[in-house]
């Protein structure tokens, strides 16, 4: 309790642990019998050093403190012939940071649109043909990749490629633009055209009102041949 800046003992304790500021800086482990283990370490957020199933820092901010779910509110709307877009990574991309690295870019410099054959066949789609995805903020044109291992209403998109910038492999727009890459022997060894293409442009920005995280995985899309 020393740690936490309060008065006294009793000040400590009439808190508690959780509500005493800065008291987590003093965590040494839980005691669960006769025994004290360690757990997660402690930081300003989750003071308990425990997996938090139940958050008391969201119930003091007037939050569920249990996981809850709420339904996306456009997907209780969609029309028929409407699909989700959802985004992805590769194994031999790192987000959006390594593109620039000429070895993992020669390997993955594509990322075709993937779609189930059922819908694609519903749609005139075949495999490799130009389609567009278009949602309410913007549109995209890509490949189409026929396989079984997407559900049939989503259409999923990586979201490594894409760059118009960050250097002459990332943007694919090669040496002579970049006087840093001119002693770069293989930046002439090019063989690939594509970047790929950039699917946050056609993600709406609506962060989740808590935590802020942007919606990666649920944009409601139309689907077409280009």
């Amino acid at each position: 309790w020393k740690k936490s800046k309060a008065k006294t003992v009793e000040e400590a304790q009439e808190k508690g642990y959780t509500a005493t500021k800065d008291a987590y800086k003093g965590y040494v482990g839980q005691k669960i019998g006769d025994s004290v283990y360690a757990g997660f370490k402690p930081d300003k957020l989750n003071k308990s050093g425990l997996f938090e199933i139940s958050s008391n820092f969201l119930k003091k901010e007037g939050y569920n403190p249990l996981p809850s779910y709420f339904p996306v509110p456009e997907h209780e709307n969609m029309k028929k012939d409407e699909m989700i877009l959802t985004t992805y990574k590769v194994g031999v991309q790192i987000h959006s940071r390594s593109q620039n690295c000429k070895w993992l870019t020669e390997i993955y410099h594509e990322n075709p649109a993937w779609i189930n054959p059922t819908t694609a066949k519903s749609k005139g789609i075949k495999d490799g043909d130009k389609i567009k995805v278009k949602s309410r903020v913007g549109d995209i044109i890509t490949k189409a990749r026929l396989t079984e291992g997407v559900h049939p209403q989503v259409i999923a998109i990586s979201h490594h490629l894409g760059h118009w910038e960050y250097g002459a492999y990332a943007s694919g727009r090669g040496c002579s633009d970049y006087p840093t890459h001119k002693c770069e022997p293989d930046c002439h060894n090019k063989w690939w055209k594509g970047v790929g293409v950039h699917p946050n442009w056609i993600i709406p920005n609506s962060p989740d009102p808590i935590a802020g995280q942007l919606r990666f995985m649920d944009t409601v899309v139309e689907v077409t041949r280009a």
